[in-house]
């Protein structure tokens, strides 16, 4: 089965090829070989690798975030096979003494975060 899917992505993708090629060598959008002029390559500094820096530090400050709140505990509860039907999923009928620790700390993460978050 995956020899036959390979096959035909294989084969789609040659024929989109071929489709291509003639439809823009027809309308004549295919540029000749002599306008064809290689860049000057090299290392410098401009608008992008600032944007790049930027967004690099925007995303370890989202990842140090992550950490100190408890992102990893609330993976760990998420992870794992689904409770089985009627077993109320640790929800409102579930006192809390009756919790995984790592839903207690999830609990009280989410508890620091009502408190911290401004009235509306």
């Amino acid at each position: 089965m995956a020899a036959f899917l390979l096959g035909t992505f294989f084969a789609a993708m040659a024929a989109a090829g071929y489709v291509f090629e003639l439809v823009f060598g027809g309308l004549g959008l295919v540029p000749g070989r002599a306008a064809a002029t290689i860049p000057v390559g090299g290392v410098f500094w401009d608008y992008t690798t600032w944007l790049n820096i930027v967004f690099l530090i925007l995303a370890g400050a989202l990842v140090i975030r992550f950490a100190r709140t408890g992102g990893g505990m609330t993976l760990k509860m998420m992870g794992g096979a689904p409770e089985p039907a009627g077993a109320g999923g640790g929800h409102a009928a579930t006192p809390a003494a009756a919790m995984p620790t790592h839903r207690r700390a999830c609990a009280r993460t989410h508890a620091v975060w009502l408190r911290r978050r401004p009235n509306r």
